[in-house]
């Protein structure tokens, strides 16, 4: 194993490290390349193994005074239904799988994962869970995000008593599976206009058709959509204007409607507007938004707008993001409308 290593030193000319970190990281390579792309998977034991994870989970003290706390149980499986968001492009930077696909970028990522701590497991090799991390966290790359499903559990748990929900931006998952743990959505309607996202939710559906919730799915987008009953609670993240590109469709929000102005009217009022339509008279409507680099008065505007449209402030939640390196955390606000 000594006379291989040293033979594969060369690779890394520009990377200066102990002897120990170096052997580490030629290994990983090895392991990534042998690996492939590190999709999450899982058998159909592994996936309910998973999904109770979600339903053991606290649901009651999952939001705390106004703080939607991070707990992270069953991202993996909502992930593991949609392997094409490794490719989704985020605010014009590089993405995960572009790192994956060059070596130079790729021996780069590793080595900043080595050095942060990643562990090299006992038969040499460096873990999945470390190769999806040196991906996501390498220099120049940002990732698509998920809503975690505990997060939406506990929130279907505090504002849904056994009602109607509508999904208007389904995305990759993280809500329905929360919808289906948390025992308190008698049915989920979800609209999702990217075609392989919305194959991804079918596949959750039929895997997890046992549990006692009814799900009708349609491949629109939210503004052209309006659930034919009326609902409880409307909740959703939705896209964030154009910093996250989904897919390249001509059904996608921030194709049809290029520019800040456009997309207001015609995808995020029209949408609210949808709400109001749809919602019964107490109901609510969740949305989880905020500011971004293309676009610094989102929030605002979102306010603005429910307010227009005839929606007053019920709550404002927070929801945990990433840590800040010692300085506390990265938070979003999750505006809770009800329908005036």
């Amino acid at each position: 194993m000594n006379s291989e290593l040293n033979s594969q030193k060369h690779l890394f000319p520009d990377l200066k490290f102990k002897k120990s970190e170096k052997n580490k990281l030629i290994l990983a390579l090895e392991y990534a390349r042998e690996r492939g792309m590190p999709y999450y998977t899982y058998t159909p034991e592994e996936k309910l193994v998973e999904f109770r994870k979600i339903q053991s989970s606290d649901f009651i003290n999952g939001i705390y005074r106004n703080e939607v706390l991070q707990l992270l149980h069953g991202i993996g499986l909502a992930w593991s239904y949609f392997p094409h968001h490794w490719e989704v492009q985020v605010l014009k930077m590089k993405r995960p799988v572009d790192v994956f696909q060059d070596d130079k970028l790729l021996k780069k990522a590793l080595a900043s994962r080595i050095k942060w701590g990643g562990k090299v497991g006992i038969d040499g090799y460096m873990s999945d869970s470390n190769l999806r991390k040196a991906l996501r966290t390498a220099s120049g790359v940002q990732a698509v995000s998920n809503f975690r499903p505990v997060a939406a559990a506990s929130i279907y748990y505090k504002y849904s008593k056994n009602g109607i929900v509508w999904d208007m931006s389904c995305g990759y998952g993280g809500r329905l599976l929360g919808a289906l743990a948390c025992g308190s959505v008698k049915k989920y309607i979800g609209s999702e206009p990217c075609q392989l996202t919305y194959q991804g939710l079918k596949n959750i559906q039929k895997d997890f058709n046992y549990i006692d919730m009814e799900i009708d799915l349609n491949m629109v987008g939210s503004e052209d959509f309006i659930p034919k009953e009326k609902v409880d609670l409307c909740f959703t993240s939705p896209p964030y204007f154009n910093t996250e590109e989904y897919s390249n469709e001509e059904t996608q929000s921030w194709k049809k409607y290029p520019t800040k102005k456009e997309w207001l009217e015609g995808f995020l009022k029209q949408t609210i507007q949808n709400c109001y339509r749809c919602l019964k008279d107490d109901g609510l409507m969740i949305i989880n938004i905020a500011n971004v680099k293309t676009y610094p008065t989102l929030e605002t505007d979102v306010l603005r707008i429910a307010y227009q449209e005839n929606f007053k402030i019920h709550d404002v939640l927070l929801l945990r993001l990433s840590s800040l390196m010692g300085r506390g955390f990265k938070y979003e606000p999750i505006f809770v409308f009800k329908k005036n």
